[in-house]
């Protein structure tokens, strides 16, 4: 007797198999016997790596003895076993190529796996359909109650919601769907298996499996304030299950998550940007065909609302971003967030912990990988469009407990500031120095951006509005030149404004003077503060005004560099103090100091005789 080892496009090879060294030393080997155990001569095995391409079939003698070898070790194959008067089998025991395992023929060992093949097949077939009869998605699980393996097939909304499964072994089946949107359900519609049917198939049978999706449940969150029990005006809610996220918004205190799957859920609600979330979860009971009701009180916070829009054609503006900053004692840096609107180009802030009252900075989020479709230009927005200085920004009174809704933001294409920055006394140029559009400051974010100036001295600032804007130009740490605003002013009101053409570009050059220092100590009873650090900002805008902050130093000395000539209040910061520097008197007020450009000024700072309230404005 012999192995016949046929492969596809070449002639048939006898392996002698009964005597030593006559089966290979690698691969797989076996014997293809029936249900009853006894050998099938003739059954072949093809190997095929994909439905259509067989690698090579290798079949048994009259024995039932195969052998697979001599074939690529590096390619997944997919075994399919044929012999006359047996139904047609995929290697280990499934009924189609879908179903058969993947397997790599050993390329350095021997292994022996033994097949075993039936007579006699039957099909299931069916068709899924949703709770309003429509044709639905759907893995199919049919599961073998006689051989403990279960095969699967899909059913998709193109294909009619139909299925197929044929060459299945006569025998008892249960079947179970199962969906990322409906979960699991077994025939006929049940949630669990215990319930679920047992079909007999037999031979030559076609056996009908159709199945309605069990509709799913409703979860309705009524959504209050927690002090005046009124509706949370746009409630909404979230729940993660492990398949995939439910989350919807509602209004007037309603939402409605639809398509919820049956079991016990958590439930995140917010409500944005009036309302705070509720602080954990709230758990909830499903159940198919059923609405769940579910109530949950939020704290209000401070809000503002808003739409976005583009000023030329009033359409919705989406991922433009806005900043919150104070009209004084408050700057911006290149790496803070900000709230964005969303592609309807509504903007929600919110919610806030503390009344206070802010200027809107607005500027366009942009993704290298999802460029927005229009660019627009940053502004200061007012109260009918934007403009590029600050002191014409809206001034919005944000108060705890209330949303306030204000204009439409306005958002007008962009163009660009330029220069070069150098030394006023050489005039080589500077690099490294950032230059911002606003009034910067260091403890909200990293400054260096794309921005700042290059070898040669030049920056660019690409995306501004088409107003008039001031430019700042701030050296990196440890620089010896001061901090200063374009027309090389030491302040933000006494800065030159250049007007920035659409699509175009102003220019704006540096010429920077060496800072000046502001050194001292802070004293508290008699000995040094301790470890807090110091601040300078301009008197007349509140701007930070140097390369702060500085921190003390163990014997509570301070040296806080970068100013030019100009007034500044001083103030010291720990843990548990907030001082300005001021004048010893009943009551104390804060006092400006005068610095110079090049020089030192010294101040002495005494936690008892000399801390005074924040200046006014």
């Amino acid at each position: 007797m012999a192995i016949v080892v046929m492969t596809v496009g070449g002639p048939a090879v006898a392996v002698p198999v009964g005597s030593v060294g006559s089966v290979p030393s690698t691969g797989y080997t076996g014997v293809v016997g029936d249900e009853s155990g006894q050998p099938v001569a003739g059954a072949c095995l093809t190997l095929l790596r994909t439905e259509t391409e067989a690698q090579g079939e290798f079949c048994a003698d009259a024995q039932g003895r195969y052998a697979i070898s001599g074939v690529p070790t590096d390619v997944g194959y997919r075994v399919r076993v044929t012999a006359p008067g047996y139904r047609t089998h995929w290697w280990p025991d499934a009924p189609d190529h879908l179903n058969a395992e993947t397997v790599w023929v050993p390329g350095t060992t021997l292994v022996r796996r033994n097949v075993t093949v039936g007579r006699g097949s039957g099909t299931i077939r069916g068709r899924i359909v949703d709770d309003s009869e429509a044709p639905a998605d759907a893995t199919v699980s049919i599961w073998s109650l006689d051989r403990e393996w279960r095969a699967l097939a899909y059913a998709t909304p193109g294909g009619d919601g139909r299925y197929e499964l044929p060459n299945l072994p006569p025998g008892q089946y249960q079947a179970a769907l199962f969906s990322d949107v409906y979960g699991t359900q077994w025939m006929p519609g049940s949630q669990d298996r215990t319930a679920a049917s047992a079909y007999s198939l037999g031979d030559g049978q076609t056996l009908v499996l159709d199945e309605r999706w069990l509709p799913l449940g409703t979860v309705e969150v009524r959504v209050t304030d927690t002090v005046t029990g009124l509706p949370v005006p746009r409630p909404c809610a979230r729940i993660d299950t492990p398949l995939r996220t439910l989350d919807a918004c509602g209004a007037a205190g309603l939402v409605r998550l639809g398509q919820v799957p049956p079991g016990r859920w958590a439930v995140a609600v917010d409500a944005v940007p009036s309302h705070f979330a509720a602080e954990q979860p709230v758990p909830v009971d499903v159940v198919r065909g059923a609405v769940a009701p579910l109530a949950v009180e939020l704290v209000a916070g401070a809000g503002v609302t808003t739409t976005v829009r583009d000023a030329a054609t009033g359409e919705p503006a989406d991922r433009v971003c806005v900043r919150l900053v104070a009209p004084k004692w408050d700057g911006q840096s290149t790496g803070q967030g900000g709230y964005c609107s969303d592609e309807t180009g509504r903007l929600a802030i919110g919610p806030l912990t503390t009344s206070t009252t802010a200027q809107l900075y607005a500027y366009q989020a942009v993704d290298p990988y999802d460029p927005p479709a229009r660019r627009y230009g940053a502004q200061w927005v007012t109260a009918n469009g934007g403009s590029g200085d600050q002191r014409a920004a809206l001034r919005v009174a944000i108060r705890q407990g209330t949303t306030v809704a204000i204009p439409p933001i306005r958002m007008d294409p962009p163009g660009a500031v330029s220069g070069t920055v150098s030394d006023a006394t050489t005039g080589a140029p500077v690099p490294d120095v950032c230059a911002h559009p606003y009034a910067f400051r260091p403890d909200q974010g990293p400054g260096h951006g794309r921005h700042c100036s290059a070898a040669d001295g030049r920056y660019t600032i690409d995306d501004l509005g088409p107003y008039q804007w001031p430019v700042q130009f701030v050296p990196p740490p440890g620089s010896p030149y001061a901090w200063q605003w374009s027309g090389d002013a030491a302040d933000r009101f006494s800065a030159s404004l250049a007007r920035v053409p659409v699509g175009g570009t102003a220019t704006v050059p540096a010429r920077l003077v060496a800072g000046g220092t502001l050194a001292g100590t802070v004293t508290r009873d008699g000995g040094p503060a301790g470890s807090g650090y110091v601040w300078t900002y301009h008197r007349r805008t509140g701007d930070v005004a140097g390369a702060g902050p500085a921190y003390l130093r163990p014997d509570g000395g301070f040296a806080l560099p970068g100013h030019r000539t100009q007034q500044v209040y001083v103030e010291y910061r720990d843990p548990a103090t907030t001082c300005w520097y001021g004048v010893p008197a009943v009551p104390s007020v804060a006092t400006a100091v005068g610095v110079t450009a090049g020089d030192t000024t010294t101040v002495a700072l005494d936690l008892r005789d000399t801390c005074a309230p924040r200046p006014a404005g």
